[in-house]
């Protein structure tokens, strides 16, 4: 399993986790404890050495399920935790909120619900109002009293991450949506932490599914699942993004790797990539994940780039 560096962490990650969007989260439909436990167990088992969450996931649920699963594991076992801060539902709405009182908060809660004494990544899941200075501010009194062991910043503009930096305040990690159909983060973002020495985490580096490589033109979601009712997920787009799929199931065939092992690759082949966040929803998916993390040759890069291109052009 390759491993690279996180920013100036000082220690090391495998290159694929456990995205828990998939674990009990708000947007995916019924999800059974069950085959999210059994889906972390498998991944665990299979090499994967850390996760990420967020309190929003499942309103807490997500993060109380992992707590279950680490608290009984041995020391050496027990993955990495990274989570996130500053993203709530408040009477129905999502609020974003890096004042100083909603940083601490957000840990000391953090740290009881997944039962751990220290957080191995904080991030700021959106952006928010508050001054840069003041989230920063708190989350370095966090670093400094270790109850953090890294920053980091989620869905983060060139500007925002200017700003943080500026700031003094170590920045350890990015965790920006980056996908081959959603590749913009390659523009500005990547390079930037490739040059400051910051990681990068994709998350959503399958679209959400779409880049499995097992779905078919009859794809369905069911009620709660808010794929839906997103064009990308239906009607002409979707039908269109299938067939790019499948000319990428050409491209991996050719050297027996799977539509996953192809999509994921390409990203981790580029540079300033550090890691995905792949979801796993049962125990065979969870087995699954640690066998992603494959480096693509510029051969396979290069007719990638072919298909997408004509993909984007079409979407266009």
């Amino acid at each position: 399993m390759i491993k690279r560096p996180l920013g100036s962490t000082g220690y090391t990650i495998s290159v694929i986790g456990v995205g828990a969007f998939a674990m009990g989260g708000f947007m995916w439909g019924q999800q059974d404890d069950v085959d999210s436990e059994a889906a972390i167990r498998a991944a665990l088992e299979a090499g994967v050495t850390w996760i990420d969450t967020a309190p929003l996931y499942g309103e807490g649920r997500t993060d109380r399920l992992i707590g279950r699963v680490i608290k009984g594991l041995e020391p050496s076992r027990r993955p990495l935790v990274f989570t996130k801060f500053g993203h709530h539902v408040i009477d129905g709405k999502r609020v974003s909120d890096g004042s100083r009182a909603r940083v601490l908060a957000d840990c000391e809660h953090n740290l009881a619900a997944l039962g751990v004494d220290s957080l191995d990544l904080f991030q700021l899941h959106w952006p928010c109002p508050q001054p840069v200075e003041e989230t920063a501010g708190a989350c370095a009194e966090l670093l400094k009293a270790g109850k953090i062991r890294a920053i980091g910043l989620s869905n983060a503009t060139i500007e925002q991450l200017a700003a943080w930096k500026a700031t003094g305040v170590p920045l350890h990690c990015v965790q920006n949506v980056y996908s081959l159909l959603k590749p913009e983060a390659a523009e500005a973002v990547l390079p930037w932490c490739a040059e400051q020495g910051v990681g990068f985490l994709a998350y959503s580096p399958l679209f959400r599914g779409l880049l499995t490589g097992t779905w078919g033109p009859d794809k369905t979601f069911p009620p709660g699942d808010h794929r839906g009712e997103r064009d990308d997920y239906r009607g002409p787009r979707l039908a269109r993004a299938l067939q790019a799929v499948e000319e990428l199931r050409a491209i991996a065939e050719e050297d027996d790797l799977s539509v996953s092992e192809l999509a994921v690759g390409y990203l981790l082949t580029t540079e300033g990539c550090t890691a995905c966040i792949v979801g796993a929803r049962n125990a065979a998916q969870g087995a699954a994940l640690a066998g992603l993390g494959l480096p693509l040759r510029q051969v396979q890069m290069d007719a990638v780039d072919v298909v997408m291109a004509r993909l984007r052009a079409d979407l266009a």
